[in-house]
This record gives C-alpha cells, structure tokens and sequence, in this order.
C-alpha cells in the first residue's frame, strides 16, 4: 500500500549442511546430555524474554556463553533459522528441551536450501543463495514491517537450478 523507493537486499550466509554447528551448546552447558535446556532466571531484552541459557547465547552478547558462535557463524542462514524458532514471537510458549528447536530447523533447512554433489569429489554444497530483504518507502522501513525488530524478517532462498524462490517472512508482535 506505499511506493517504494529503496529496496535492500542483503546475502546471507550459507555454507552449513551438517547439525553438528550446534553440538558446540551440549559441550559448554547450555543444553544438558538429556537435551534439556539449562533454566536461569527470567530476564527480557528488547520484548523477548529470557527464561534459559539457551535464549542467553542467542541474544546477550554479555552471556557466558556469548562466545560458543563467532559473529561469523551467527552470520549463517542455519544459525539464522534455529534463532528465528528458538525465540519465536510474542505469544510463544517455549520448548524445555532443544530437540524440536534442532528437528524443525533441520527440517525447514532443507525445504529451503538446495544443495548438489560435486560428482569428481563427492562432496555436498549448497547452491540456493539467501537473501534477507528490506523495502522503505518515503516515511522509512515499510517491509517486512515498518517497526524494525531482530524477530522481524523476510528472506528469499533462490534456487537457480530450479529456478524457485522460497519467501520465509515473520513479523514480531502481530
């Protein structure tokens, strides 16, 4: 319902293809041997609240685990989507075990990357390139919302052998 008049489309990352980037949270005790995410108290930061470790080392970059992922691997479209359903949105009820948190990013993962084996050396890469994606109009920001929030985002997955564009969009408090 605006004119657009800039828009804004940044490559994100993604070179991952294993789950074992995130077996790093049972090694430093984030996440017990069970699965179960470790509790601390309740804290919020910027309308997200803090119940476990597990939300300190995505969000708080004064956490003592903070350091598990280099800005690099936050950088990544995997570390992307396990921090989009790990925090949720407003109403979320969270999970106290980090299994559904891994199976559902692992999932989406794969609905939205495409990936190719190299036939000379049998390795697997991923060929879709993401992009997070922006548009403002004349008043500002206007896609995918006009309030800017880290829960509020869109990204296009594109997959040039296929030629398909996957849209995963989610936007923070309604």
């Amino acid at each position: 319902g605006s004119k657009v008049t800039k828009i804004e489309a940044t490559v994100v990352p993604c070179t991952q293809i294993s789950m074992s980037f995130f077996d790093r949270l049972y090694s430093e005790g984030v996440v017990r041997e069970t699965g179960d995410i470790v509790k601390c108290y309740d804290d919020y930061y910027d309308d997200i609240l803090i119940s476990d470790e597990l939300r300190k080392v995505l969000l708080l970059e004064d956490s003592d685990h903070y350091d598990l992922f280099s800005q690099l691997d936050r950088k990544e479209f995997l570390f992307c989507l396990f921090k989009h359903l790990c925090i949720g949105g407003t109403l979320c009820q969270f999970e106290d075990v980090v299994g559904p948190y891994l199976e559902t990013t692992k999932a989406l993962y794969k609905d939205l990357v495409s990936v190719q084996k190299n036939p000379e050396t049998k390795e697997i890469s991923i060929i879709s390139t993401v992009f997070r994606v922006s548009a403002y109009d004349d008043s500002g920001l206007c896609y995918p919302s006009s309030k800017s929030h880290q829960q509020t985002f869109a990204y296009l997955v594109v997959d040039p052998c296929k030629r398909h564009v996957h849209t995963l969009y989610h936007c923070f408090g309604g």
